[in-house]
C-alpha cells in the first residue's frame, strides 16, 4: 500500500534517533540515550511516525514490534555496522552477523538495510577524515570482496542492502563509492547515500545521486556547514575536532542544497528519507521536532 505521505506529493521520512547519543567530545556513547521504550515514546512525542529500525540487545523482534506498536511508530530501514578483519572479526563471523541482522529486518517487514564498513576511534581516516586517507589497491579489493558476500548474503533474506559511505571509514570518497557500486550487481545491492558525509568527503553529491538514483530506496539527510569543513581541512582537524566545531545541522539549517540533492532522486522515487543529526545544535527532542516538521514540508519535485 501507498504511504498517504507519498500519495499526496511528500516522502516517506524516519529518523535515526543519533542526537540522544552524542558525547560532548564529538563521538557517540551508545549507554548515553534514554531506555529503548522511552525513547520510542519521545521520537514518536517529537513528530515521526517511523524510526530507524534496531532491536535492542537481548530482545526479540517480537519484543521490539510490541515496544514500536505501543510507541505508535513503524519500522524504517536499519543499518549494519560491518566489522573487518583489522576489528578482530573474521569473515564467517561477519557473514553471520549480516544474515541474522538482515533476517531481524525482514521480520519487520523491511526490504532495504544500510551497510558500512565499521568506523573506530584512532583509525586513519577518523585522525585525517573526509580526503581519503591512506588508500589502498590491496585493502580496497578486501573490503569489496567482503561487501560481495555480505549483500550477497542479505539478499538471501529477502532484503537489499544498500551501500553507505561514511567519512571514518575505508568507503569514504565519490570514486571509492562508485567505484565500488560498479563492481556489484543492482539487484544485490543498492545505495544509500548521507547528504552530509559525502559533501564531507567533498563528492558532487547531486550528481553521484543522479547517476545511482535506481539503486537509492533509503537516504540519510543531515545539513551542514561547508565553512566549517573546509576550515577544519585545512587545519588538519580529526573527525571529532571538526564535529564539535560545529559541522553539523538539523536539515535546513546548514549549507547543503538539500533541496537540489532531493531533486535529483527524482520524482518517482517512494524510499525513505531518514534524518539522522550526528551532533545537534539543539537539544535531542527539538532537534528531532524540527527535523520532522522539515521532512513533512517537503514535496517531491514534479515530473
Amino acid at each position: 500500500m501507498t504511504d498517504p505521505r507519498v500519495a499526496s506529493g511528500g516522502y516517506r521520512y524516519a529518523l535515526n534517533p543519533i542526537q540522544w547519543f552524542a558525547t560532548n567530545d564529538g563521538w557517540l556513547d551508545p549507554d548515553k540515550g534514554p531506555a529503548p521504550r522511552d525513547l520510542l515514546r519521545e521520537i514518536a512525542r517529537s513528530g515521526f511516525q517511523a524510526v530507524h529500525a534496531q532491536v535492542p540487545a537481548g530482545w526479540t523482534v517480537t519484543e521490539y514490534k510490541g515496544a514500536l506498536e505501543d510507541a505508535g511508530l513503524k519500522p524504517a530501514p536499519g543499518y549494519l555496522s560491518i566489522a573487518l578483519p583489522e576489528h578482530g572479526v573474521e569473515m564467517p563471523a561477519m557473514l553471520e552477523a549480516a544474515r541474522a541482522n538482515a533476517a531481524q529486518q525482514a521480520e519487520l517487514g523491511l526490504t532495504d538495510m544500510f551497510v558500512a564498513t565499521r568506523m573506530t576511534r584512532d583509525a586513519p581516516r577518523v585522525e585525517h577524515p573526509g580526503i581519503g586517507a591512506q588508500f589502498d589497491e590491496a585493502r580496497f579489493a578486501m573490503i569489496l570482496d567482503l561487501i560481495d558476500r555480505a549483500s550477497a548474503v542479505i539478499k538471501e533474506e529477502g532484503v537489499r542492502a544498500a551501500l553507505h559511505p561514511h567519512i571514518g571509514t575505508w568507503i569514504e570518497t565519490e570514486t571509492e563509492t562508485r567505484r565500488l557500486l560498479d563492481s556489484i550487481s543492482a539487484d544485490q545491492l543498492g545505495f544509500g547515500p548521507d547528504t552530509g558525509h559525502l559533501s564531507w568527503a567533498g563528492a558532487d553529491v547531486i550528481g553521484l545521486i543522479g547517476d545511482y538514483r535506481d539503486r537509492i530506496h533509503v537516504m540519510h539527510v543531515k545539513d551542514c556547514r561547508l565553512q566549517v569543513r573546509d576550515a577544519a581541512k585545512a587545519a588538519g582537524k580529526t573527525y571529532q575536532q571538526t564535529v564539535v566545531s560545529g559541522l553539523w545541522a538539523e536539515p535546513g539549517a546548514g549549507e547543503l542544497d538539500l533541496a537540489g540533492m532531493l531533486a535529483s532522486l527524482g520524482s518517482d522515487f517512494d524510499g525513505w528519507l531518514i534524518a539522522e543529526v550526528d551532533f545537534p545544535t539543539l537539544p535531542p527532542f527539538e532537534c528531532a521536532k524540527v527535523s520532522a516538521e522539515w521532512l513533512a514540508s517537503l514535496r517531491r519535485p514534479l515530473h
